[in-house]
């Protein structure tokens, strides 16, 4: 199925919302149409050879015009340098605030050894700051979660939306299927325009090809 409709799951009818599927006419031409779960609803059929161009022209409006990657990659990479400055400041603090809750702890345990404060006020303020701790603890693991290279994912990106179109070209049905899901989600289509939607982060470059923000 996905070799012969490659494109069955990939797009809705525009007008109900409706799956679009595909049958072949006169034992050789392939056409998509919507599904008419919901009743009909005067959508048009069309060519699988005709999708495909339309998926192509979709696919190569993310090609980012040669002059702009460098000013592009030069913005990624000091997006780059202010989230890691970022993310060392609020580990920093946060490493701060760890050493003094632990000497907080540590202070008062030894207090309430020697009867300086009552056992219920080392109960309620010990449990105040471990609990504090183990939150300490979460936001420092989430930090170095986050520490990955943006700089290259963005390259990557870049890349893949440069190459994007003529590999498209030249793939089979089932590896332009493929290409398709990672670029676009919830396509759909209408009377013979097709409507996409792209992925994140992909749909910043569609934005910004298609609104001429990368000029200047």
């Amino acid at each position: 199925m996905a070799n012969e409709f490659p494109f069955v799951g990939l797009i809705k009818c525009g007008l109900c919302g409706c799956a679009m599927t595909a049958e072949v006419k006169k034992g050789k031409y392939i056409y998509y149409h919507c599904t008419g779960y919901r009743g009909k609803c005067g959508n048009t059929y069309v060519r699988q050879e005709t999708l495909d161009g339309l998926f192509s022209e979709v696919i190569g409006r993310l090609k980012v015009h040669p002059a702009l990657v460098e000013d592009i990659k030069t913005a990624l990479m000091e997006i780059q340098k202010d989230r890691v400055l970022f993310q060392q400041q609020s580990k920093d603090a946060l490493q701060k605030r760890q050493r003094r809750l632990q000497g907080l702890l540590d202070k008062a345990y030894e207090d309430k050894l020697t009867g300086m404060i009552s056992p219920e006020l080392w109960l309620r303020k010990s449990q105040e700051w471990q609990a504090e701790l183990i939150k300490i603890q979460q936001q420092l693991k989430a930090l170095e979660n986050a520490t990955k290279d943006y700089y290259q994912m963005g390259v990557e990106i870049l890349e893949l939306a440069n190459s994007a179109y003529g590999l498209y070209l030249r793939q089979e049905w089932s590896e332009k299927a493929k290409l398709i899901k990672a670029l676009l989600s919830n396509s759909t289509f209408t009377r013979g325009t097709l409507y996409p939607t792209y992925k994140k982060p992909v749909d910043i470059l569609a934005k910004g090809v298609d609104s001429k923000l990368w000029r200047g």
